[in-house]
Parts: structure tokens; sequence; C-alpha cells
């Protein structure tokens, strides 16, 4: 296996929510001699160096200091985003169903829901919790199964196969364990819920003691290889995009330009959040990097104007399966190089102007790209790229994996097109 593949697949595995791939970011970046700053400290910059801004757990902005003042070099941006869809529990509500303990749960994004169905799920989050007069963070992980959302027998819905509408309140609670009867004498169990009372044990604390969670169902098989050439795994969507980038970043020399390396939350329900791409972070961070080499007041705008960035996020690719849902001239085919996604009404930032940094990088790094639009009758989904093109006037280019089964709790992409999109990337950052 290419030492490439299997850091995706295991950096897959060990980011279950947005919160752990947030951390195995930080610990990449470490190792690579990255130093952490505090939004509320004064910066003190060096050329070359590395430094990363974390931001609420669940995302992070990474850059190294360009040898020349930013004005003048500008900015590589390259984003993704570390959330996926899913299913959030509501921990706190416990639901007993005649004498089945079920949780009650909410769909995270667009989920395709009936993958969820009749698999060992685990558990997976973020909780803050009261300990000794002050507030931390927990991160929590199941390494065992904790629930499962059984499917009705097709004997009670002989159409299930005719298609199906499954209703979040009423069919997808989770099984996670059976009421046990109370023993004679046996005390009361304590006001809180039976899964919040588990995962309080696996983490000795009390369950009064936690003051709110984010708490997230995940796939607990792990990631696989398929014939050495398809990788299926879980939230490929956008952790892909997040592991090349984090790769071809480390592995580039300082150049010029000071080059940014930023993962986002909550794309997947419109990024309106302090670390999504819709808020300010990203412009803040490039204003304090400008301001930190104390030049001119019109600085950041003269360095905005020398940038360039690629928005990496998945893109559709040919199902053989549905052929009448593409349009044949327009749709990647998975090993035959990344995708370069555009749209007329702007889904994708990739324009006239940004077109260009495709294919000068796709050249500069040797590889072929493919080209993705929608059929002229379909809208595709939105990513990261026209946020950021708006609210900084940076040209960029949206690009992707492509992907079959997007939206599904795994998903499957090709080895040779992960490799291509870390060597597309190291030629842009260089």
């Amino acid at each position: 296996m290419h030492q490439s593949i299997k850091r995706l697949l295991d950096f897959i595995d060990a980011s279950p929510t947005p919160f752990q791939a947030v951390d195995s970011l930080k610990s990449t970046l470490v190792a690579a001699g990255a130093v952490a700053l505090d939004e509320k400290a004064l910066w003190q910059l060096e050329p070359g160096a590395l430094y990363f801004i974390e931001r609420g757990g669940s995302a992070l902005i990474a850059f190294r200091v360009g040898l020349k003042p930013a004005f003048e070099g500008g900015f590589l941006l390259a984003g993704a985003h570390t959330d996926s869809p899913a299913l959030k529990l509501r921990p706190e509500k416990e639901l007993d169903s005649k004498g089945y303990l079920r949780l009650s749960l909410e769909s995270y994004g667009s989920a395709i829901l009936s993958g969820w169905l009749d698999r060992p799920l685990g558990i997976a989050g973020n909780i803050a919790v009261r300990e000794n007069g002050s507030i931390s963070t927990r991160y929590f992980v199941s390494h065992e199964p904790m629930a499962v959302i059984p499917n009705l027998a097709i004997h009670l819905n002989r159409d299930i196969n005719k298609g199906f509408e499954y209703n979040l309140h009423q069919h997808m609670p989770a099984l996670f364990g059976l009421v046990r009867p109370k023993g004679e004498g046996e005390t009361p169990a304590p006001p809180s819920s039976e899964i919040m009372r588990r995962i309080a044990g696996e983490l000795s604390i009390e369950p009064k003691s936690v003051i709110s969670m984010d708490l997230r169902f995940f796939d607990i098989e792990a990631s696989r290889l398929i014939d050495d050439s398809l990788v299926n795994a879980p939230r490929l969507d956008d952790l892909a995009g997040c592991a090349a980038i984090v790769e071809a970043f480390i592995s580039v020399e300082a150049q010029a330009a000071t080059q940014i390396a930023c993962f986002f939350d909550s794309e997947e329900i419109g990024s309106m959040t302090p670390g999504g791409a819709q808020s300010a972070y990203l412009r803040d961070t490039l204003a304090r990097i400008t301001l930190a080499s104390h030049n001119s007041g019109q600085d950041l705008y003269r360095a905005l104007a020398n940038s360039s960035c690629v928005s990496v996020d998945a893109s559709q690719a040919l199902h053989p399966g549905y052929p009448e849902k593409f349009d044949d001239y327009y749709t990647p085919i998975l090993g035959r190089g990344i995708a370069v996604k555009s749209n007329a009404n702007m889904n994708y930032s990739t324009d006239v102007v940004s077109a260009r940094i495709a294919a000068i990088v796709a050249e500069k790094a040797g590889i072929a790209t493919q080209r993705y639009m929608a059929r002229a009758d379909l809208q595709p989904g939105k990513t990261i790229g026209p946020i950021t093109a708006s609210r900084t006037g940076i040209p960029t280019l949206d690009v992707g994996h492509p992907l079959l089964a997007m939206h599904a709790i795994r998903e499957t992409i090709a080895a040779s097109d992960h490799l291509d999109m870390i060597k597309f990337l190291k030629a842009f950052y260089a």
C-alpha cells in the first residue's frame, strides 16, 4: 500500500467527528514543527516558520510565513472542510420503548439515511465538563459498538425495496440496550439518561458534571482499500481533501508567498459558525499575518489581490448504474484524475480567471485532470470555494476527488486520484 493511502485510511479512522479530525491535524502539524498561536495573544511571526490557529476544536488554519512580505508575495491558500453528514445524538432525552432503550437523534447535513441502518454504530464527539471549579474539554470515542438502528422486517414492509422514506423521529432512534428490571430494594436511577451515565462512566466523571456535548454516531468499521485501487471509507467527503492538503502543505518548502491550509467546520450545514467559511476566521487570520509584518494599512488589500486559492471538496463521479443522472461530456470517472468543478450559477468557484490555476498547476504537477459539470437540468451541491472567493476577493478554483455515493455512510474514491490530488497541491503550494 502506498504510504499516502495508508495515511489517508489512518486519518479517517482516527477522525470519527470534526473534533478528532482537527486533533489529528494538529498532531501532524506539530510533528512538522508548527507552533500553535493564541488568537488572544500578540503574534510575532518569522519568515519561513509554520504556525496554526485552532478555533472551537473543529476548525483550524495553518500557515507558513512567506519569504517575502504578504503584500509582495501574496497568499497561496488551499481549503477543505472537517465535517461530514452524520446522525447527531440528543443524549439528554431517554427513550424507553416497551423495554427497549433507544437514543433520540437528528440529522446533521444531508445524509443518505438507509446506509445507517442494521450496522453496529459507535459514538464520538466533544464533551464540556466542569471539573475542580473550571470547565474543560473531553473528547470521547467509543471503541466498541454502542447502538444499532434496526430496519423493519421485509414481511411487514413488502415495498421497502421499491423505495421507502425513513422518518427521523419515528424510525431512526437507535437501539442501544434493553431496560433492565430493577431488583428488590434497588435504588432508582439518578436523573440522567442511561447513555450519559455510560459515557460518563467511560470517562470516569459524574454525569452531573457534563455541561454540554456534541456527540455523533459513526461507522465503526475500518476504512478499506479494495483491489489496491479503490478506497472505501466513511467521511471521504471531505476528510480526503483535508488529508491531501495537510500532506502537501507540510512537505513543501517555504516560498515567496505565504502558504495557507484551511480546515473549516460546518460546510455541510451552511458554514455559518465561528469556524465556518462564512465567518471572519480566514480574513481575520490573513489580516493578522499581514499586520504582523508592521507594514502600511493598504498591505492586506495588496496581498489579497496577489493571491490564489484552491477549494478541495469531493466531486460526483460517474455511477455506471445510473448513467441517466450524468452529462457524459462533463462527468469524471474514478482513476482518471482529479475533477475541476464548475457551475454557471457559481455553486463552484471556478471561473474563467481561476481555471488558469488548474491548467498551470496540473501541467507543473504532471497530472491529468477531468471536468465536472452537473446536467443542465440538475443543480449540484455547494462548496467553501464561492464563499472564500466572495469574502476575500481571491481567485478560487474548485477541485475534488471523483467520488461514488456522496453523503452515504461509506463512500468510494480511487487511490490514484488521491495521489494526484497531493501532487496537484504540492505543485500549487510550490
